[in-house]
């Protein structure tokens, strides 16, 4: 039986729902949809975005789970955002995936997370549409 291939992905984990807004955003510019990182990619992805946030100056340990899961022969691509208060999870997950031999392209897309005081709001209506150019400039014809 062929393997099932997706020119996009989307892969996100998100405690607060922040993450997943910008999941959601870059998926609808892709045409696919999100998926938390508690689900398993099946087939193969061309181009994956990978997501998360930064908890207590951490990575979730289910995006790490998810990283640690992640099999090269599942994917092309992989391209990171995130958001974050304080630091960038984009950093977070490329080391964790170079712990794996796996490397993501170097362009990343962060914007500001909502933590407590710091900077509330966000992401916001303009964060969501800077996330969905960014997404656009990676769609092939």
């Amino acid at each position: 039986m062929e393997e099932t291939k997706y020119k996009y992905g989307v892969r996100y984990f998100s405690r607060t729902g922040h993450t997943k807004q910008i999941a959601e955003a870059m998926a609808e510019e892709l045409g696919c949809e999100a998926v938390p990182t508690s689900e398993r990619i099946r087939g193969y992805t061309d181009t994956l975005f990978l997501g998360g946030a930064i908890y207590a100056s951490k990575l979730d340990p289910s995006i790490l789970g998810f990283i640690t899961r992640l099999d090269r022969k599942h994917v092309g691509k992989i391209i990171l955002f995130g958001d974050a208060a304080i630091g960038d999870p984009c950093k977070k997950m490329r080391k964790a995936l170079m712990d794996k031999d796996m490397l993501a392209e170097t362009e990343t897309f962060l914007c500001k997370g909502n933590f407590k005081f710091i900077a509330a709001g966000h992401p916001n209506a303009d964060d969501l549409e800077k996330a969905k150019a960014f997404a656009r400039k990676w769609i092939s014809e």
